[in-house]
């Protein structure tokens, strides 16, 4: 076992601060004079590059505000779960540079290996070290720059650092193999779905349509911060925003919450109800899965609606899916009350949802699908898990100079 010297991270890397702009001042790619200009949602685990925007390259002041490959994009001003969040930037076949809500880490190549400094700063252990080090205001968290720059990194040899970061790079392309495995599930039950039903936007088969609240029960959930003025009351687990995800419930991190023992049944989930959220970015609206039990009782948030269908007219899975599809989408889309970033529906427009009612015979046939699909999805998610925490074994013991 050695142990690595330790070097702040401002005298190995450069801090360039992305470029300020309006939403007038955006232009096409492919205009005369365009840079393309990466924001926030473009950090993903790799550069998502389906959705870029352009400024004339005039607002680019400095020549190293354009990027370079190898180059590490840091989310700099966000909520503070993001603040940090990082992506390491490819070969691009095109000019671009950051925009005002994230900055550039530009690694000195002659001190630090660029994939060794990535594998560090993307490390579980270092997220959370920069995540603590942002200054809160409104809604938003910004990275303290100063104390990031003081941040010590292991940095041994350039040798060793190469050495590490191409072990933690076999060992991340078995993640995203997993990962890719269980995409490709998730896009073949969609492709199920579109051909037992057609586009649920158009809806070229003919099916029925009813509003939601004609078929299903919808009601919210219980408000946190409530004074019960020494009524009985209980402790229970219940459903937060976090646990609600696209496809799938999370119930990882549960946690309780203080309710009255009265309003226990209102609140209670049982197995095959929706579970959607409110709001949020406005590309999740109605976002949500079926609930399939686990944890009994449990119940869930105000911020979450719970939708429990009669099943003498819809299968949940399919429902869940249907609200999922772009038919919910663009419907929620339209309805949503909309202000800088985020989007949210009420429980008025959630009844109003005009959903689609195919036969149940063919609702149950798909049924059979996902039932499938759930369970090679079991099989990658337990496969992913075990490569999420070797993974992450690995990182540790690779910055504390044990491999």
């Amino acid at each position: 076992m050695k142990s690595h010297s330790m070097t702040q991270l401002g005298k190995c890397t450069k801090f360039i601060r992305g470029i300020t702009f309006k939403p007038a001042d955006v232009i096409s790619a492919d205009d005369t004079g365009a840079v393309v200009c990466m924001r926030t949602k473009n950090i993903q685990s790799t550069l998502d590059e389906s959705d870029l925007i352009a400024v004339p390259k005039s607002f680019v002041k400095r020549e190293e505000q354009f990027l370079e490959e190898k180059d590490i994009l840091i989310s700099s001003a966000n909520s503070w779960n993001l603040v940090g969040k990082c992506v390491q930037v490819p070969r691009l076949e095109y000019h671009a540079t950051a925009g005002g809500f994230i900055s550039i880490v530009r690694p000195d190549r002659k001190r630090v290996d660029p994939d060794y400094l990535y594998r560090w700063m993307s490390s579980g252990e270092s997220q959370d070290k920069i995540r603590h080090l942002g200054r809160q205001t409104t809604n938003i968290s910004n990275l303290d720059v100063s104390r990031f720059r003081q941040l010590e990194i292991p940095l041994p040899p350039l040798p060793e650092q190469k050495r590490i970061a191409a072990i933690l790079d076999k060992a991340d392309a078995i993640r995203r193999k997993r990962r890719q495995a269980l995409a490709l599930a998730d896009q073949f039950l969609r492709s199920v779905f579109l051909e037992m039903f057609g586009d649920p936007v158009t809806n070229p088969k003919g099916w029925k349509v009813e509003r939601l609240d004609q078929v299903a029960d919808i009601a919210s959930g219980v408000t946190k911060g409530k004074q019960f003025n020494g009524k009985k009351t209980v402790h229970v687990p219940y459903m937060r925003v976090a646990n609600v995800q696209d496809g799938h419930i999370d119930i990882s991190d549960v946690q309780d919450i203080e309710v009255l023992e009265t309003d226990m049944g209102r609140y209670l989930l049982k197995s095959g109800d929706i579970l959607l959220t409110e709001g949020g970015d406005p590309d999740k609206l109605g976002r949500g899965a079926v609930w399939q039990g686990g944890i009994d009782p449990c119940i869930h948030q105000n911020h979450i609606f719970k939708v429990r269908v009669d099943q003498n007219f819809a299968i949940p899975e399919f429902m869940s899916a249907l609200i999922g599809s772009q038919r919910g989408k663009r419907y929620f889309l339209m309805s949503a009350k909309q202000t800088t970033g985020i989007a949210s529906i009420n429980k008025t427009q959630l009844c109003g949802f005009p959903a689609l009612l195919p036969p149940l015979d063919i609702q149950r046939e798909y049924l059979s699908h996902v039932r499938g699909w759930q369970s090679e999805q079991e099989k990658f998610v337990t496969l992913g898990k075990g490569s999420d925490d070797l993974f992450g074994s690995l990182t540790q013991h690779a910055f504390r100079g044990e491999l």
